[in-house]
């Protein structure tokens, strides 16, 4: 299912966050809908934001990047557009060619990485994925997979080895 909203980005303590009207926020909880894939719409650009549907005092909202808030050119008090479905993804994160590639290769490296934690895959997924150039992702890639063999499973504790 698609859910379409429009959102306002706040002043109020929320600048972070991208609010998720009532009514398609009980509509997720009701399916529950823990992660999410949204394009966001502003004026005539668009970005793909990957995220967890979090909640606080009531609120139900996406994380909004200050980064993320620049690439798409907004401020707060700017109105984005906001279609979001569903991730049904594997990891519910962007798998690279160049991580895929590194899995596959290195079979330890593989086992290693399906018996961490979800959140701590994505980690390491969304580490290569922001990457920008292919040989770089391919670096980090195969940096994470020699720490995770050194038994370093944190990837906020990666070392940088290459």
């Amino acid at each position: 299912m698609i859910y379409e909203f429009k959102a306002t980005l706040n002043h109020d303590g929320f600048t972070g966050a991208i609010l998720i009207p009532e009514d398609i926020a009980a509509q997720l909880a009701q399916d529950r809908v823990k992660r999410v894939v949204a394009e966001l719409f502003h004026d005539d650009r668009s970005l793909t934001l990957y995220a967890g549907v979090l909640k606080k005092k009531g609120v139900v909202y996406l994380m909004f990047s200050k980064a993320k808030r620049k690439e798409l050119e907004v401020e707060p008090g700017d109105t984005i557009n906001v279609q979001m479905k569903e991730d049904t993804s594997k990891y519910q994160a962007p798998m690279t060619e160049e991580l895929e590639a590194v899995l596959l290769s290195d079979y330890e490296a593989y086992q290693i990485f399906e018996q961490l934690l979800p959140g701590k895959q994505r980690n390491i997924i969304f580490m290569v994925y922001k990457a920008k150039d292919s040989q770089k992702r391919v670096d980090i890639a195969l940096n994470a997979m020699e720490n995770l063999k050194m038994g370093n499973a944190d990837p906020m504790k990666f070392e940088k080895l290459l």
